[in-house]
């Protein structure tokens, strides 16, 4: 088993070794049905599979209940590791509490003071998991007492919390309303058990000699994604990151915590993204810069969306992005749900087919989201644990589905 998944010991020739493992845990998925061709094979108790009489790449096919389907195309390695992420819902818990010291007033008229609470994100690209939505906005709280309900995933945690100045510049128009970070609060080492609730979290507030100005040099992204937004990131572990949001898409600055507020060995992260004004239905591209210091946070170079993008039920076509070594198909339905996820490891490739094991509905609107993907890895030998700090760049285009 390659920790985290991955690609290792030489090309296919004759046989080919697949273990299936969990995103999250990195635990054996038992009984997970993988395909390869026409023929389709079980994992046994140690989430392990073996097909014999295949030569040079192949395109793995994996399915599970509870579990996105996925598929690695074109994948050349005498052992192949696939993780595979299980739904949203089922590696969820919702976690409630409030702020200690919250205070609601000394804004003046016309501001309200109010919070915003997330969660840490798990460093594994594609996860459900790191995009679990709370219903009604009750991570979002004001008032008195700013009590607080958010969802999370499994694992263990850091919950952060945006306090913000609302100004409504005393008009009843929206249109000159404002949104500042006047401060943060924090909790970290919440360990959470999927659907077991935790209530009381008491999250503190950070000191303002704790706090300090960050700013995002976006360079020259492409010319045609006009519109520009960033995340900076605490990166707190091997596996945990905290994305503190950017309330103004315009601000290039952001009041934010220092990174020992999570502890002597966290850092900065950039995650910078240029869009067109159609935003996620539109062409991306995002960069992912890790281990930063200081306070100005540098872009650099960004890759430039596929072109020539197509794509069915069956298959999805593209040309090439250029500094890309992989590609990604990501069918998703009306609620942005991630139906079935398609890697493609030979930088040469321009289309793929769906596996059967993996079809998909026969009706329903969809979409197909191809990826260029920038990463600094040999395709035939990597570990996606050990070599996750070399993913640097995404470019995707989004194609609606007849």
């Amino acid at each position: 088993m390659i920790p985290g998944g991955g690609i290792g010991d030489g090309d296919i020739d004759g046989k080919v070794f697949v273990h299936v493992i969990d995103t999250s845990t990195d635990l054996p998925v038992v009984s997970a049905t993988v395909a390869i061709g026409g023929v389709e094979k079980p994992t046994d108790a140690k989430g392990f599979v073996e097909f014999e009489d295949v030569d040079g790449p192949q395109t793995i096919a994996v399915k599970m209940q509870g579990y996105r389907p996925t598929v690695w195309a074109l994948a050349n390695g005498k052992n192949v590791t696939i993780p595979i992420s299980k739904t949203a819902a089922s590696q969820m818990a919702t976690l409630s509490g409030s702020i200690t010291g919250w205070d609601p007033n000394g804004l003046g008229a016309g501001h309200i003071k109010g919070a915003a609470v997330l969660y840490s994100q798990n460093d594994r690209l594609g996860d459900e998991a790191n995009n679990i939505t709370t219903p009604a906005n009750m991570n979002v709280c004001t008032g008195a007492q700013c009590n607080w309900t958010v969802n999370v995933r499994s694992g263990t945690v850091t919950l952060v919390a945006a306090i913000v100045d609302f100004d409504s510049k005393g008009t009843v128009t929206q249109a000159d309303d404002t949104i500042k970070v006047i401060g943060w609060a924090t909790k970290t080492g919440i360990v959470v058990e999927a659907g077991v609730n935790q209530s009381g979290l008491a999250l503190s507030i950070v000191e303002a000699g704790n706090l300090e100005d960050i700013t995002i040099d976006y360079g020259s992204p492409p010319a045609s994604l006009t519109s520009k937004a960033s995340l900076i990131g605490i990166e707190i572990g091997d596996d945990e990151v905290v994305q503190l949001p950017q309330l103004d898409p315009m601000a290039t600055t952001l009041l934010a915590p220092k990174p020992s507020v999570f502890g002597p060995s966290a850092g900065l992260r950039l995650t910078a993204v240029a869009q067109s004004a159609m935003g996620d239905l539109g062409p991306q591209s995002i960069v992912i810069r890790r281990s930063l210091t200081g306070t100005t946070l540098a872009a650099g170079a960004w890759l430039t969306p596929p072109v020539g993008v197509t794509a069915t039920r069956t298959s999805a076509s593209w040309q090439l992005v250029s500094g890309a070594a992989l590609h990604q198909v990501q069918y998703r339905d009306t609620l942005n749900t991630t139906l079935l996820e398609i890697t493609v490891f030979d930088d040469n490739a321009t289309t793929v087919e769906v596996p059967p094991l993996v079809a998909l509905p026969a009706s329903g609107s969809l979409s197909a989201r191809v990826s260029g993907i920038g990463a600094d890895i040999d395709v035939q030998d990597f570990s996606l644990e050990e070599d996750e700090e070399l993913l640097f760049a995404i470019a995707a285009q989004p194609v609606a589905i007849p």
